[in-house]
């Protein structure tokens, strides 16, 4: 079909939560509106001031554009989806390469093409795309990001953290998590889980290396200990020497997960192959697979 003509019927929605990215991306979706519309496309721009505010509309709106273009996060729908990293983390978009800059973005709509990858199914039908996290990261992340006065600059949300993790290891009481991997148990008294479809933390602290959202798998990782300060001494081993195969230390793959914390009802986690089609540069998924291969290579000799 002549590009002319495809441009014509494509309508892109873009999703915007403003204060992503310490406040970029507002400035973002701007000189991306401007750049499609001078290339010919129709786009509509919706802003969204909270999670939960997106997460309404993304189980009640129409289905009425042709790709979807999420600003500041991931989200997911049943439509071409091009993320866009403005935010803090936003793994998936940056496990294909995405990058704000609005050259590298309008690339994807001129010689993208669309791949179908998977997404993690949760309990009520919720998806994710990154990962699932449970116990002491996942608390202290929560604990930082919650409420409408979390840290906007890079800088200011790491002392954030940083602060937290503090407060965690000395109040915190110790989880105990259970880990169930397609009917095999990975392990039985956790106190840190990651549920990943992506490489999880990388340049920081990358719990799942050889993670992919093109392999029909889970990589979960696990680490167990008697108390809430070997369980620290753990996370800060790991962050030294990125050995997965020290005591207590459990990483393994599966489509099925049946994660139950203590105090807690059983969740069930399962990976949807194919979900989700995705607008990719061709050589995207070539280079994620190089990096998982290389991943996986390091993995067996450490």
């Amino acid at each position: 079909m002549p590009a002319a003509i495809f441009r014509m019927r494509t309508v892109v929605q873009i999703v915007v939560t403003p204060g992503s990215g310490e406040g970029r991306a507002r400035c973002t979706t701007r000189r991306l509106r401007r750049a499609l519309k001078r290339r010919g496309y129709e786009v509509r721009v919706q802003s969204f001031g909270s999670l939960g505010k997106l997460l309404e509309w993304s189980d009640s709106c129409e289905p009425d554009f042709s790709h979807l273009v999420a600003v500041g996060g991931d989200a997911t729908l049943s439509i071409p989806f091009v993320p866009v990293p403005s935010g803090f983390g936003n793994m998936f978009a940056r496990a294909f390469g995405f990058d704000s800059r609005t050259p590298r973005v309008t690339e994807l709509f001129e010689r993208g093409q669309v791949r179908r990858v998977d997404v993690g199914r949760m309990p009520n039908d919720r998806l994710f795309l990154s990962h699932r996290s449970f116990g002491l990261l996942d608390d202290i992340q929560e604990s930082v990001e919650k409420g409408r006065q979390q840290p906007t600059s890079r800088l200011s949300r790491h002392l954030a953290y940083f602060a937290e993790a503090r407060r965690f290891l000395y109040g915190a009481p110790l989880p105990s998590i259970r880990i169930e991997i397609d009917g095999d148990v990975l392990a039985e008294r956790a106190g840190l889980v990651t549920v990943a479809n992506v490489e999880t933390y990388r340049d920081y602290l990358s719990l799942t290396p050889t993670a992919s959202p093109v392999d029909g798998v889970f990589d979960v990782f696990a680490i167990s200990a008697p108390s809430r300060f070997r369980l620290w001494l753990r996370v800060l081993r790991l962050l030294i020497t990125h050995s997965r195969r020290a005591e207590g230390m459990a990483l393994a793959r599966g489509r099925r997960v049946r994660v139950t914390v203590e105090g807690h009802a059983p969740e069930e986690l399962t990976v949807l192959r194919r979900a989700l089609p995705l607008l990719v540069l061709p050589e995207s998924v070539t280079e994620l697979e190089a990096r998982q291969v290389e991943a996986e290579t390091e993995l067996a000799q450490s």
